[in-house]
């Protein structure tokens, strides 16, 4: 399995490498994870990714913006899944920088299942948050907007072959 993910290095993404790590060619038990595409648009955290693995073969460190369609069809290419996890999440940033978290958090999600259709990737998860339930706030009212998208897309996405799902990340100690 070929898997890319967004975020890869946030707190959540970070522990998605970890586990898809541990499932690579070689890693016990009998692994099945031939490829990792750790996309993040932070250069030095990807940095800080590569070489927290540096003999994980399978795991390529990708510069790479959702805000950025076709650069993540370039990334996306080869990749049997993609877990989407990049998303603006400081609830208190995000007051006065609202139109940061539409072009991340919802034309993102946007670009990433566009993307990932025309790259043939066959299934992708978006990751969500609690907050999008009954969402009282700017963020939450992001993430409920990139689920709907996410959900309805697989309209057109899945007669093309690629399989949209969400699910909602909680809050975590420590995240």
């Amino acid at each position: 399995m070929r898997v890319a993910i967004t975020g890869a290095t946030g707190s959540l993404g970070g522990a998605l490498v970890a586990a898809l790590a541990r499932r690579s060619p070689g890693a016990w038990p009998a692994g099945n994870v031939e490829r990792i595409v750790a996309i993040s648009r932070d250069e030095v955290k990807s940095g800080d990714l590569a070489e927290r693995w540096p003999d994980l073969a399978p795991l390529k460190c990708v510069l790479a913006d959702v805000r950025d369609r076709d650069r993540l069809e370039e990334a996306f290419y080869g990749c049997d899944a993609v877990i989407h996890a990049a998303a603006l999440k400081r609830v208190m940033q995000s007051v006065y920088s609202p139109g940061e978290l539409i072009k991340t958090n919802v034309l993102g999600t946007i670009n990433v299942i566009a993307a990932a259709t025309r790259a043939g990737v066959r299934r992708v998860l978006v990751v969500s948050s609690d907050k999008a339930v009954m969402p009282i706030n700017f963020y939450g009212g992001t993430k409920f907007l990139a689920e709907q998208i996410a959900v309805r897309s697989n309209v057109y996405g899945y007669p093309r072959g690629t399989r949209v799902s969400v699910v909602r990340y909680g809050n975590v100690l420590g995240s």
